[in-house]
């Protein structure tokens, strides 16, 4: 049996004679947190009615954001999933406020954006990251603190009812593609509205895409797979796969888990193992460690496309599936980041990229969880110092802290510093409040409170 060298983590808090050294001070997560609440705060604009918006970038008030002023990624509804997470975290009121405000907002507005098409995928707007789904997922929990917002969830999840295809090729569904972007997406949203309502015609929806989606696996010489969304949509050439949670079949993966979960059904199970098979099979193995190679060279770190999404399908097919097999798979994906030098660098295709859905904070969340799976201190060692390295490439004056990363949605070399969950501030935030809280239940002092999204496979404490 090969013995492969032990992973080092190495920690950025420089100390001299027992004291921090000048100039490389760190915050500690709870200060950097709040730190971060300034950021975000400057966003907010009161609309009247006890209603509030926010900017995407308060450095840019004109900045409309790709996925609108609502939705979990970009809008409203991520801002009050944050303002939930750090109110269970701190225990302090105000941020049940700021969520009240933020939900107020989206549940005026919601109907106002069901057809909003950020990019040319029909359908999309019914669907998690940018659309109904992802706001309907953020509802059942803001419905379950606030009597006044019980009614939002039900009646975001009976619109996404009433849009399902009758008829064509996708009859069943909502838009092309069973990947996580599209009809996934809303999958695993109708999965947890069933289980928190109490109503079986949400998992009856979701079984019923999730019948379509066990009959997109196709097979070639290398066996069998599930195709990602269609590159065109993001206006990329054709004939590229992108793997990945968020556009790739590793991404099915997933939701076939959390479908196998929610019924006991052993196709799912068993189809969200052969669907994982794809991304195991081109992934650059070197030792102990596995990566996921990206187009165009280099290798990608996080959610969206990244080893850290990843990370969460291979843990939701091993809960599936009792695949212990695919626990080892996430593990060597998470050892393939450490083994990279991260933390303590940015690789070059991760660099200026902090946010959850692209970087350093999706790794953050992606090393608590295996600390959760598996109670192995290496992993908690490792959020920690990614946390530092965060911290360390973060922007900090009388404005608050925050991160300007890069996308490609923008020209190359622009930096902007969104507030947003999954590219902004507000996101980094709950990576570092969900951290805390992972110390805390590390060192006996607390349970583990923050809520759960869900593409969030981990178990609880």
């Amino acid at each position: 049996m090969t013995v492969y060298p032990p992973i080092e983590i190495h920690s950025i808090r420089t100390e001299f004679l027992g004291a921090p050294f000048p100039g490389t001070e760190l915050p500690d997560l709870l200060t950097a947190a709040s730190q971060a609440q300034r950021w975000i705060d400057l966003g907010e604009r009161e609309i009247g009615g006890g209603a509030s918006r926010w900017l995407a970038w308060p450095d840019r008030p004109e900045f409309e954001p790709f996925y609108g002023s609502l939705s979990l990624n970009t809008g409203a509804a991520g801002i009050a999933w944050h303002a939930l997470t750090a109110a269970d975290v701190t225990g302090d009121p105000a941020h049940l406020e700021r969520a009240r405000r933020a939900a107020t907002y989206v549940a005026e507005a919601w109907r106002d954006h069901i057809d909003d098409a950020p990019f040319d995928l029909p359908g999309v707007g019914l669907a998690y990251y940018g659309g109904l789904a992802g706001i309907g997922a953020t509802f059942l929990e803001i419905g379950s603190r606030f009597d006044e917002f019980a009614v939002v969830a039900p009646e975001i999840f009976d619109e996404i009812l009433t849009r399902v295809q009758a008829s064509g090729p996708r009859a069943g569904g909502w838009t092309p593609t069973s990947a996580v972007l599209g009809d996934g997406g809303v999958v695993m949203s109708l999965v947890d509205a069933a289980r928190a309502l109490g109503d079986a015609r949400y998992l009856d929806a979701a079984v019923r895409a999730g019948e379509l989606a066990l009959g997109d696996e196709s097979s070639d010489a290398d066996g069998p797979y599930w195709p990602g969304t269609d590159v065109a949509v993001f206006g990329m050439p054709g004939g590229l796969e992108l793997q990945g949670f968020e556009p790739g079949g590793i991404g099915t993966a997933y939701v076939l888990g959390k479908l196998a979960a929610a019924t006991g059904d052993e196709r799912f199970a068993q189809a969200s193992k052969r669907a994982s098979l794809r991304t195991l099979q081109t992934a650059t193995v070197v030792g102990d460690s596995a990566l996921i190679a990206r187009h165009g060279g280099g290798y990608f770190f996080g959610y969206c496309t990244g080893s850290a999404g990843v990370i969460r399908s291979l843990v939701q097919v091993h809960h599936a599936a009792g695949d212990e097999e695919s626990l080892e798979w996430a593990l060597k994906f998470g050892r393939g980041i450490l083994r990279s030098g991260v933390p303590g660098r940015q690789t070059p295709t991760n660099q200026y990229v902090f946010h959850q859905c692209c970087g350093s904070a999706a790794i953050v969340e992606a090393f608590v969880g295996l600390w959760l799976e598996t109670r192995d201190p290496l992993w908690l060692e490792a959020a920690n110092a990614q946390a530092d390295e965060l911290l360390a490439r973060s922007t900090f004056d009388e404005k608050g802290r925050r991160w300007y990363s890069e996308v490609e949605r923008l020209p190359t070399g622009t930096l902007k510093a969104e507030v947003g969950h999954q590219v902004g501030a507000s996101g980094i935030a709950v990576a570092l409040l969900r951290l805390h809280a992972a110390n805390g239940l590390s060192a006996g002092r607390q349970g583990f409170p923050t809520p759960r999204l869900p593409d969030d496979p981990f178990v609880a404490s």
